[in-house]
């Protein structure tokens, strides 16, 4: 199949389609190249239409808008951190920088109208109105740099010199507020130590105290070093218990010896008991037995050479020479007495071991007053041993604390001394790294780029409302459009649309349009093509129909018979239409009778035919009366006979059929003609229509021979004979003037029925 209606192949041999069941002739339009080219072609203005008022609307836009000067800088934001102390202080802890929060600092109501505070109108000195916060902060930009502690400043004015002192103002602002806000943070931290050091000394002190008292109670410099003292103090004490023990016998068993050597008198007995009586002799005894006690406890604590055990040791040695004083003093006397009763070497006998046994008593008695004092202290060393734990966990415990509010107290101190260093040497946390610059050229309007973009987007929205345009309307515009969405049906061919006028009533024709002859050749094609549509000539009884009304049916039938009819075939135009019959006034006929007239009385056919041409090759069987019914009659048996009659009697039999859409007159011809011809115009069907027109001849078994689509425009890339208009013009148009007949209708009514 070709797409040029004049080459006698554009329709081959093969079974015409709508025979087989199940067909389909409509599909969805695919996308393609072309067809977006064509609908370029076809809403072209809206595009350009479009394109132009966004282009212009943006250019009246730019050039109208006030021109904006932005001004920048750069802000440093200092990641340091404040340490104040190892206590929980609140709102004094290490604290990272966030940079959002930073940036919502810097954008805070109060600071931003500080800084307006801060500038002056150069034409009444005074400052900004309110108004002009809200000016700041809505074209005021804070943006942080990428992987960078440094934030951009940007601010947008009518003004240059303005937008600069804004920028002047807010950078002074800023790093005034931080170095105010980190000193308070400095000040405040050195306040809470100032404060908190009276009660740490305080606590101090008592600590201090407490384990002075602790010493003074006890007489302890070290729990540790005393309990060990104690310890040795105990284990020399057991020694000196059992040294004492073995002396104090020794002298008991050397006391009775000398007893026994001696005999025990009268007058040692006498003796004995005097003293026991002496009160100043059992005093000194007392005296002697205290010291005695009190020098082996000191012992234990301290060494020989101590000033105390020495002074101890001297009291003990003073208080034994007073004892024998005392004794000889109270027993001197009656042992004198005693001695001189005797004779003088047994007396000298006698009397030195009298004194031997007097000094032993008297060892004897010291050595027992040593024991027992030795035993008391032995009692006193086990109750201190027993309190040590109670005393050594006392004294850690004082010691833990006085140690910890030592700790406190140096720490405090110390850092009250590093805050103060730290006040002194205390930096803005903001810093101006770029200070804000005199714009020079505005940064919007941008020209270029607006109109750029208002010319993209013009464009984009013109080709949007051309597609969407496109997209809504269902009307065919170009034959391409009917060969995308119907496949497997040939085009039979295409005709171009054109003005004819009526011949002058003077018998002279008008001079015609060129599209009159690309309209006679592309019918002149299709009539020499219907012999292609079956094998034979078998295909004779050829109804015309459409999806939609006045798509110019009639109009093709009618010249199409007139050209068969020129080529020397019988033809007949039947009109089927009757209810809005075309054919009589195209043949300028009457319409008094015909089809109807046929088919409900018993006239011959051949009676109601009317013949419109000079050699008698075509006629014209015309609708006839509008009967009330149109449908019973087509669909009567008579019309069957007529059709097969008409068959067998001419070589052509075109029959025009109303619009098969919506009326079921064309239905009920479809089955019993050869095949049928489905005329689409352009820019009137649509392509629901078609394809619901092939639909409905499909599924009342009607054959479908191809489309023959009409009213196509010259700018159409299926219409082939533009440039046969200079030809025609030359050499046929005159020799047509001269022989066209007066009576000629082949061009009347080429665009409508």
């Amino acid at each position: 199949m070709t797409e040029f209606p004049i080459a006698p192949a554009a329709v081959a041999p093969a079974p015409i389609p709508g025979n087989s069941p199940g067909y389909t002739y409509y599909r969805e339009r695919p996308f393609r190249f072309a067809r977006v080219v064509r609908m370029l072609r076809k809403r072209w203005l809206i595009v350009v239409g479009t394109a132009a008022t966004v282009f212009v609307g943006s250019a009246f836009h730019t050039f109208t808008q006030t021109p904006q000067y932005q001004s920048t800088a750069s802000l440093l934001i200092d990641n340091s951190k404040i340490t104040v102390s190892p206590l929980d202080v609140p709102g004094l802890r290490d604290r990272e920088v966030d940079m959002g929060t930073e940036i919502a600092i810097l954008r805070s109501r109060p600071l931003i109208q500080q800084a307006v505070s801060r500038m002056k109108d150069p034409i009444t000195g005074q400052p900004p109105d309110e108004g002009f916060v809200y000016q700041v902060l809505g074209n005021f930009v804070i943006r942080p740099e990428r992987d960078a502690m440094v934030l951009r400043l940007s601010y947008r004015d009518p003004d240059p010199q303005r937008a600069k002192a804004v920028l002047d103002a807010l950078s002074a602002t800023y790093t005034e507020y931080s170095l105010t806000e980190r000193r308070t943070r400095s000040t405040s931290a050195i306040k809470f130590i100032q404060a908190k050091l009276p009660e740490v000394r305080r606590q101090l002190d008592k600590s201090a105290l407490a384990v002075t008292e602790f010493r003074k109670k006890y007489n302890i410099v070290d729990p540790d070093a005393y309990a060990a003292s104690v310890f040795q103090a105990r284990e020399q004490l057991e020694l000196q218990a059992q040294q004492s023990q073995i002396k104090l016998e020794q002298t008991q068993r050397q006391l009775e010896l000398l007893r026994q050597q001696i005999g025990e008198p009268a007058s040692v007995a006498l003796n004995t008991a005097i003293l026991s009586q002496d009160t100043t002799y059992q005093g000194l005894l007392r005296q002697f037995q205290e010291v005695e006690t009190n020098f082996v406890l000191e012992r234990t604590r301290f060494q020989d050479g101590h000033p105390t055990v020495q002074a101890l040791r001297d009291r003990r040695e003073e208080l034994y020479r007073l004892l024998q004083a005392q004794a000889q003093t109270v027993l001197g006397p009656q042992a004198a007495n005693l001695v001189e009763t005797t004779s003088t070497s047994a007396n000298e006998i006698r009397s030195t071991l009298a004194t031997q046994l007097f000094e032993t008593q008297t060892s004897l008695s010291v050595q027992q007053t040593q024991l027992q004092s030795i035993r008391s202290a032995q009692e006193e060393v086990r109750a201190q041993f027993a309190q040590v734990p109670q005393l050594q966990q006392r004294f850690t415990e004082l010691q833990r604390q006085l140690a910890l509010d030592t700790q406190v107290h140096n720490s405090l101190n110390q850092k009250l001394e590093e805050l103060r260093i730290s006040e002194a040497q205390e930096s803005s946390l903001w810093r101006v790294i770029e200070p804000a610059v005199l714009p020079v050229l505005p940064i919007s309007p941008n020209v270029q780029q607006n109109l750029l973009y208002g010319g993209i987007l013009g464009l984009g929205l013109g080709l949007g409302l051309a597609f969407l345009l496109d997209r809504l309307d269902e009307r065919i515009h170009e034959v391409e459009e009917v060969r995308e969405i119907v496949f497997d049906v040939p085009v039979l061919a295409t005709i171009p649309r054109t003005e004819v006028t009526l011949p002058a009533a003077s018998g002279t024709a008008t001079l015609p349009d060129f599209t009159q002859y690309a309209f006679r050749e592309s019918l002149s094609s299709l009539a020499l093509n219907l012999r292609y549509l079956g094998s034979d000539q078998s295909v004779k009884l050829i109804a015309f129909t459409s999806s939609l009304p006045s798509e110019g049916k009639s109009t093709l039938i009618f010249n199409l018979a007139k050209i068969l009819a020129e080529l020397g075939h019988r033809v007949l135009v039947v009109d089927a239409d009757m209810r809005k019959p075309m054919i009589h006034k195209l043949a300028r006929t009457h319409n008094k009778f015909g089809l109807s007239t046929a088919i409900a009385t018993t006239r011959s056919w051949r009676q109601l035919i009317q013949t419109v041409d000079a050699q008698g090759y075509l006629h014209v069987m015309t609708s006839g009366p509008i009967p009330p019914n149109p449908m019973v009659l087509l669909e009567s048996t008579k019309m069957t006979k007529l059709l097969e009659v008409w068959q067998q009697t001419y070589d052509y039999v075109l029959v025009d059929t109303p619009p098969v859409v919506g009326i079921s007159d064309a239905q009920s011809l479809a089955p019993r003609v050869d095949a049928t011809v489905l005329v689409a115009a352009i820019d009137r069907s649509t392509r629901s229509a078609v394809a619901r027109a092939l639909e409905i001849i499909q599924a009342c078994r009607g054959k479908v021979a191809g489309l023959l689509v009409n009213m196509i425009n010259s700018d159409d890339s299926s219409y082939q004979y533009s440039h046969y208009s200079s030809y025609y013009y030359q050499s046929q148009l005159p020799a047509a003037t001269e022989e066209e007949d007066d009576g000629d209708e082949l061009f009347v009514e080429a665009t409508g029925e």
